[in-house]
C-alpha cells in the first residue's frame, strides 16, 4: 500500500551552499519529529563544487571557486546560478529501495518538465 503525504515546497531563492545544508538539517530533524511537513527545498547556490568521498585533488578547481566537503559519495559537482536544486527532506519507508525512490524522483521531474515544455 503506497501512501501520499503532501509535500510542502520552500522556494528560496540564492542561498549559499552551507547555509542551505544546515536549513536541511533543522528540517530533517523537524519532519523526523513531525512538528513540519516532508518538505522540498528549491533554490539555486552562487557557485560552489561539493566535494564527496571519491574527490581527488586534480579533481578540484583551480579557479579560486569555493569547493565545500561534504559527507556523500561520489565526485565533485558544481552548483550555480541558474542552476535549480531541489533539496527533498522527508520520511522514507525502512527499508528503503534508494534506486526506486531516486528513479521515482527521476520520473516526475522528467513528467514535471514535459508537463512545462522543457526539453530533459
Amino acid at each position: 500500500m503506497t501512501t501520499t503525504l503532501p509535500l510542502r515546497a520552500v522556494r528560496a531563492g540564492l542561498v549559499e551552499y552551507t547555509l542551505a545544508w544546515q536549513e536541511q538539517r533543522r528540517l530533517h530533524g523537524a519532519v523526523a519529529d513531525g512538528t513540519e511537513p516532508p518538505t522540498v527545498l528549491l533554490l539555486e547556490h552562487p557557485s560552489v563544487y561539493t566535494a564527496g568521498k571519491r574527490t581527488q585533488p586534480w579533481d578540484r578547481p583551480a579557479d579560486g571557486t569555493p569547493v565545500v566537503e561534504v559527507d556523500r559519495g561520489g565526485k565533485i559537482t558544481w552548483h550555480g546560478p541558474g542552476q535549480l536544486v531541489g533539496y527533498p527532506v522527508l520520511r522514507l519507508p525502512d527499508p528503503v529501495d534508494v534506486v526506486a525512490y531516486v528513479r521515482r524522483v527521476e520520473r516526475v521531474l522528467i513528467d514535471v518538465c514535459a508537463d512545462l515544455g522543457l526539453p530533459t
